[in-house]
């Protein structure tokens, strides 16, 4: 006697058999997907080593450059050091003040990653400021000066060197090198001795102290205090040209 057959249960029969037979259609069988999540996770992964290699490169700049020492051995190479404080907040003539008209003496040290910097008769203009953390008329000068190079009103032929001094580490904005790296001071900086002989050599007494020579190396003006943009960049315009103008 031939056995009765269900209709709905033949076709749900066939159905299934179609799907095994075609692993595409078949969500479970389909051999892409683990492969799809292992390369989701593979990339994954290589992200975040990626992102730990980043942070501990910046980490190691940080405790490289950024944490080292702040003061470091000096030399002032000049039969005419040490030189005497000027006179007044801007100082430009040579009757009151006896270093205007000088050579300025060799300054060599090293910045804050021990990169030997020196200071000489290179044929160009300068602005050599000298600058403590803790001052705040540093803490002003060194914005003003920043934004007058941004602006394009520092002279093509000078340039601008520091010197960071009378290091303090009791004292607040330490350590100066991060100071300077936040106000975007990307100009050599040398650093002063452990007791600011450069400081005391170079003739500084208040701060920021800043010496301004031509391009023959000839002190043309100094200056000790804050002095505002319009001043600086006198100044620097008086340096490139050679001491024209002075009184």
């Amino acid at each position: 006697m031939a056995q009765a057959t269900n209709p709905k249960k033949d076709k749900k029969s066939n159905k299934s058999a179609k799907a095994a037979a075609n692993p595409a259609n078949n969500p479970v069988a389909n051999p892409n997907e683990g492969g799809n999540k292992f390369f989701m996770l593979a990339i994954g992964a290589i992200l975040v080593l990626g992102i730990a290699g980043l942070a501990l490169v910046v980490t190691n700049r940080e405790v490289t450059d950024l944490d080292g020492p702040q003061t470091a051995a000096v030399e002032i190479e000049s039969d005419a050091v040490p030189l005497p404080p000027t006179p007044g907040q801007v100082s430009v003539d040579p009757s009151a003040d006896p270093v205007i008209g000088t050579q300025l003496p060799v300054v060599s040290g090293t910045d804050f990653t021990d990169t030997p910097i020196t200071i000489e008769n290179d044929g160009r203009a300068k602005a050599v400021y000298f600058l403590a953390h803790w001052c705040p008329h540093c803490q002003e000068e060194v914005p003003n000066v920043v934004e007058l190079v941004e602006d394009g009103r520092k002279p093509d032929n000078l340039d601008i060197y520091a010197i960071s001094t009378s290091v303090d580490a009791s004292r607040g904005n330490f350590p100066p090198v991060r100071w300077l790296d936040i106000e975007n001071f990307t100009f050599p900086v040398i650093r002063d001795s452990d007791a600011s002989e450069a400081f005391a050599l170079m003739g500084g007494e208040g701060f920021p102290y800043t010496i301004y020579v031509d391009a023959d190396n000839n002190v043309v003006a100094r200056s000790s205090g804050t002095l505002g943009p319009d001043a600086i960049a006198e100044l620097w315009g008086l340096a490139a040209a050679g001491g024209a103008g002075t009184e």
